[in-house]
């Protein structure tokens, strides 16, 4: 089989993000193992009730995605996809399903316009909710929120992703306000050979945790923080960066301005994490759809034979 010359390095592009993928996919995978490692031993036991919970938890996900894509149309359609096909290609859509009768290169070209939009919202997104969390933990009482302002970042993260497969799903011909498409979508936002949503919930809870001790030791220390750093030797990370960073640039920071740039580094690295993951999500949307189409026009066993082609190319 003969693909186009863009079809063929499409297929490469794919091989190499299966054989070498980016190194936030690599990390999130290295945190999301222990948690899968558990699952995983949970769907296989001989306790019936272990399994029935664990059953209720995958169930709990797939529903709480599904809510999620249901929220996602809420915040965008299928007219911000047509508008784009006008804008780059002069192409009047009559249904989304015309889409996949175009070139890939067309379909990739509308997907990619999606992705610094949706990735400065959730970067923000992330930088804001961080910053809360740090700001809270220092104001006696108002910790009481924060377990709320962590399940509400999580939700809008979550949401605001799906927005984005939503969107590149619907750059492929295939709507996101169509039931039938719902699988489609689901699994280009989890691919079931990945643990890096588990990754993505483990590293967010543990950059929350350092993001609220930043806080706490700024409080305890409040009016001596700089002398105090000079003497700790188990400060949090936060501010050890911070601290690392300044010392380097050869800037003097006062106990006043250290404790204010704790919630720009926390909201920096929330927001930060926001944006790698969706970075993330963004290839393997593009990679399920774009595999999909060429599905579709040769054949699975074809492609599925020229990508395994492609990795051993790789891997030699």
């Amino acid at each position: 089989m003969v693909f186009e010359d863009y079809e063929a390095a499409v297929i490469g592009e794919i091989a190499k993000n299966e054989v070498k993928p980016n190194p936030v996919k690599i990390a999130l995978d290295m945190a999301g193992k222990p948690v899968t490692k558990v699952l995983e031993a949970a769907h296989q036991s001989d306790n019936k009730y272990i399994r029935k919970a664990v059953d209720s938890i995958d169930v709990t996900i797939e529903k709480s995605l599904k809510k999620t894509i249901r929220a996602a149309n809420l915040l965008t359609g299928e007219e911000a996809v047509k508008k784009e096909f006008r804008k780059k290609w002069q192409i009047e859509l009559a249904g989304i399903e015309q889409i996949r009768s175009l070139p890939l290169y067309q379909m990739d070209k509308v997907a990619d316009s999606f992705d610094v939009s949706n990735a400065l919202i959730v970067a923000t997104e992330g930088a804001v909710m961080g910053a809360a969390t740090t700001l809270l933990e220092a104001v006696p009482f108002a910790q009481l929120a924060i377990p709320s302002i962590v399940i509400a970042d999580v939700a809008a993260s979550m949401t605001i992703m799906s927005r984005h497969v939503c969107q590149i799903a619907t750059s492929y011909g295939y709507s996101s306000v169509e039931l039938t498409n719902v699988p489609h979508i689901l699994s280009a936002m989890a691919p079931s050979s990945s643990s890096s949503d588990e990754g993505f919930m483990v590293t967010k809870a543990a950059a929350i945790n350092e993001i609220r001790e930043s806080a706490k030791f700024a409080a305890r220390h409040v009016g001596d923080l700089t002398k105090q750093l000079t003497k700790e030797t188990a400060f949090p990370q936060l501010i050890h960066l911070v601290r690392m960073i300044s010392q380097r640039l050869g800037v003097v920071i006062t106990e006043k301005e250290l404790g204010m740039l704790i919630p720009i580094a926390g909201a920096v690295l929330n927001g930060g994490l926001n944006l790698a993951f969706q970075q993330m999500n963004h290839t393997n949307a593009k990679d399920y759809f774009r595999r999909l189409y060429l599905a579709n026009k040769y054949g699975e066993s074809v492609v599925q034979e020229a990508i395994e082609a492609g990795k051993a190319a790789i891997r030699n």
